[in-house]
C-alpha cells in the first residue's frame, strides 16, 4: 500500500472525524480533508513538470501544511528529502546538491534560507513555499489519484533521510513505500493506540516523526500540533485533549521532570504513553519518570536506517523494583515485523552473548543513496549490520550495550565510553559527560573525559580523575578531563562524540602549542 493508499484508506474509514488538530492557529483538519489536500498538493507538483522519482526537498516547522506537502510529495509518486532547519547552510546545500533535488519546499520563516540555498546549490533547484495553497482544493471525487498512482510501485522509492555521519559526507537513507508502509505497521501493531485516542505532537516532523505520525493517524487517532516543545505546555496540551500518548527525547523528559510540579504531573490521567527513542534514558531520570508518572514511560530502538525495531510498552515497567529495574536498561523486544539477532565475536548464538545488532525485516532501508560500496558493507544476507553493541536476553528482550566504533582501544585494552560515562555521573558536579578515545602515539588512544559541570559549581580535572579511581579499573581512568560549558547535540538531543573528539583533540593542541 503506498502513501496514497494509506490516506485515501483513512479518509474512507474516519471521514469527517478530527485527524490534524493545529493548536497554535485552533484550527482543525479531518481525514478526508487531510487526504483531499495531500493528493491536490502532489498533482499541482506534477502540474509544475516534476515526474516520478523526482526529488523534492522540504524544510519547515511542525505544521500541518508541513505534514500535508510531506504526504503530498510521496502521494504524488515524488521522493521527499526531509531537511533539519538546524544545519549549517553549507550542510543544507551538501544534502540538497547530493539528493539532486529538483524543488525545495519551504515555510514563510524560511524563505530567505531557501533564497541563499537555491544560490549555494549554483541554481540546481528552485524553491516554492509549503502553503502554497494547500487547503485550496476540489473534493476528491474531482481530485482522483490523477498523478498516476498506478506507476508508484510499492518498493519505488518515497524518501531520502540524511543521517548524521562522522565524516561530514552527506549520507542518505533509502527508503520505498513498502518500508514505509512496514514502520507504520510496526508502530500501529507495537503501541496499541486506536480510534479516538489523541496524541499530542511537540517535535519536528523530520526524518521519520511525520510517518510516526501517520501511522497514529492510519489507526484512527488524531494528532495535536502543538509547535516546538516547552515542558508546561506540553502538559497543559496533555491535559486539555486528554492525550492518550506523546513522543519526547530523554532531554525533553528531564526538562519535563524538572519545570513542572508533581500534582501536574499525576493529573495526567488519561495518559497511556510517553514514549522515549533517539537516546537511552540516564537511569536516575527514568527512576524520577517512573515516581511522578508512574508506569508511563515506553521505550523504544530503531535508527535511520532501520526505524521502531523493538519496543518496550510501558506495562512492562509495572514490575517488582528487580525487574523494573532490569528492564529501565532494556528496549524490550522487536516488533512484530523485526527480527533481531546478535552478532558474536565466537559466532556464538547463545543468550546474554555481547555482540552486534543485526536486523531484518520489511521496515530496513533499501541502502544508502548514490553509495553502493558502504551500502553493501552494512546490508548482508537480508540483514542490516547496526554497529550497536547489545545482547539479547533469554526472554527476547534486547539490550543496548554502546557503538562498536565509539569502544575505546587503549594500551592493548579495550574500553566501553559508557561505564566511564555512568561512574562519572555519580560525582555531583557533573552535570553531563561524554567520554571519548584521542589518537596518542604512545597509548593508541587516550580516555579523555568532556564534562559540563552542573550549574554554579566549579570541580578540578584532579578531583574527577580521584573520583573515578575510586571507582574504575586502572585502565578505565580518564587520563584526561576537558571542562566545557556544553556538548555538542543533535536535534534529537544526542550528543555527538564526533565533535566531542574534534572538541578534546582542538584542546589537546593548543595545550601543546602553549607548551611549546
Amino acid at each position: 500500500m503506498t502513501i496514497a493508499r494509506l490516506l485515501l484508506r483513512s479518509a474512507q474509514l474516519w471521514g469527517e472525524k478530527p485527524a490534524l488538530i493545529d493548536e497554535l492557529r485552533d484550527h482543525s483538519i479531518s481525514f478526508s480533508q487531510m487526504a483531499d489536500a495531500a493528493l491536490f498538493f502532489g498533482s499541482k507538483l506534477r502540474r509544475l513538470g516534476l515526474t516520478t522519482g523526482d526529488r523534492v526537498a522540504i524544510l519547515g516547522d511542525a505544521t500541518p501544511e508541513y505534514l500535508i506537502a510531506d504526504y503530498g510529495i510521496m502521494s504524488a509518486g515524488l521522493v521527499r528529502v526531509p531537511l533539519d532547519p538546524s544545519l549549517s547552510i553549507d550542510e543544507l546545500a551538501n544534502q540538497i546538491l547530493d539528493a539532486e533535488a529538483r524543488l525545495l519546499l519551504c515555510d514563510d520563516p524560511r524563505t530567505e534560507l531557501a533564497l541563499l540555498l537555491t544560490e549555494k546549490a549554483r541554481g540546481a533547484v528552485q524553491h516554492l513555499t509549503i502553503d502554497m495553497g494547500v487547503f485550496d482544493f476540489p473534493d476528491r471525487k474531482a481530485i482522483g489519484v490523477t498523478h498516476g498512482d498506478e506507476e508508484i510501485g510499492l518498493s519505488s522509492l518515497a524518501s531520502l533521510n540524511y543521517t548524521g555521519g562522522t565524516s561530514g559526507e552527506p549520507k542518505a537513507v533509502m527508503l520505498g513505500h513498502d518500508n514505509l508502509r512496514a514502520i507504520v505497521q510496526n508502530v500501529v501493531m507495537a503501541r496499541a493506540m486506536g480510534p479516538g485516542d489523541v496524541m499530542v505532537n511537540m517535535r519536528p516532523l523530520w526524518p521519520i516523526a511525520g510517518i510516526i505520525v501517520l501511522a497514529h493517524l492510519v489507526a484512527g487517532g488524531a494528532v495535536v500540533l502543538g509547535g516546538r516543545f516547552e515542558p508546561t505546555r506540553m502538559t497543559s496540551l496533555l491535559r486539555k485533549y486528554r492525550a492518550a500518548t506523546t513522543s519526547m527525547i530523554p532531554t525533553h523528559l528531564v526538562r519535563l521532570l524538572r519545570d513542572c510540579p508533581p500534582a501536574t504531573l499525576r493529573s495526567l490521567d488519561a495518559l497511556r504513553s510517553i514514549d522515549i527513542g533517539a537516546a537511552a534514558i540516564p537511569l536516575e531520570t527514568f527512576e524520577q519518570a517512573l515516581d511522578a508518572l508512574g508506569p508511563k514511560i515506553g521505550v523504544l530502538y530503531g535508527l535511520t536506517e532501520a526505524s521502531w525495531s523493538c519496543y518496550q510498552p510501558p506495562s512492562a515497567l509495572d514490575a517488582p523494583q528487580d525487574v523494573r529495574r532490569a528492564r529501565m536498561q532494556s528496549v524490550g523486544r522487536p516488533v512484530f515485523g523485526c527480527d533481531v539477532m546478535i552478532d558474536t565475536a565466537n559466532g556464538s548464538k547463545f543468550p546474554d552473548q555481547s555482540g552486534e545488532i543485526l536486523i531484518r525485516g520489511a521496515h530496513v532501508m533499501k541502502g544508502y543513496w548514490k553509495r553502493p560500496d558502504l551500502s553493501a558493507q552494512v546490508l548482508k544476507n537480508d540483514w542490516f549490520c547496526t554497529g550497536d553493541l547489545g545482547m539479547i536476553d533469554q526472554t527476547g528482550t534486547v539490550s543496548i550495550i554502546g557503538r562498536i566504533k565509539e569502544i575505546i582501544r587503549t594500551g592493548g585494552r579495550t574500553v566501553l565510553p559508557d561505564e566511564i560515562e555512568a561512574a562519572l555521573c555519580q560525582h555531583p558536579a557533573v552535570a553531563e559527560v561524554s567520554v571519548v578515545g584521542v589518537p596518542d602515539v604512545e597509548w593508541g588512544e587516550l580516555v579523555t573525559a568532556v564534562i559540563v559541570p552542573a550549574p554554579g559549581v566549579d570541580v578540578s580535572e584532579q578531583v574527577l580523575k580521584d573520583h573515578c579511581a575510586a571507582l574504575l579499573s586502572p585502565h578505565k581512568r580518564p587520563k584526561s578531563v576537558k571542562i566545557v560549558r556544553e556538548l555538542p547535540k543533535s536535534h534529537y538531543g544526542k550528543i555527538q562524540r564526533s565533535k566531542v573528539r574534534a572538541t578534546a583533540m582542538a584542546q589537546n593542541s593548543g595545550e601543546t602549542r602553549k607548551a611549546e
